[in-house]
């Protein structure tokens, strides 16, 4: 064999080895829970209330925001990404104060309706998300 064969060998023997070697949560694009979320689901009176949910991970910030089936919200101007920094809307406020605590409220709800709150996160190739359900007035 020439060299051009070995090395071409080689190089597919590395790859093949490098694959077999790969978790299979890495192959297929997903992976593990790195935000680790206190809680996923929060229900709400209509009243004006708040909460404040915890993660474990501290790399993570917020992919969209939702309210009902309005995924509008701008986050362009906003780094959620920093362990400081605040979105304040007309019907919610959401605050994370450090890498690890994400404060959330909603004024009162004065609508016959429930309004739902959608906070969507992500970690890497981990999507995660908060459901905040308020009650209708």
């Amino acid at each position: 064999m020439n060299m051009k064969k070995y090395l071409t060998i080689g190089v597919f023997s590395i790859l093949f080895l490098n694959l077999l070697s790969c978790d299979s949560e890495e192959i297929d694009g997903r992976w593990n829970d790195n935000i680790k979320l206190s809680e996923k689901n929060v229900s709400f009176t209509a009243e004006l209330n708040s909460t404040v949910i915890t993660t474990e991970g501290a790399w993570w910030w917020i992919s969209g925001i939702r309210i009902n089936d309005d995924w509008s919200y701008d986050l362009s101007d906003t780094d959620t990404s920093k362990e400081n920094f605040v979105i304040e809307e007309t019907e919610f406020r959401i605050e994370r104060k450090n890498a690890t605590e994400i404060h959330i409220s909603m004024q009162k709800n004065q609508s016959n309706s429930e309004r739902v709150l959608t906070i969507g996160l992500q970690a890497g190739n981990y999507f995660d998300g908060i459901k905040v359900t308020q009650s209708a007035n």
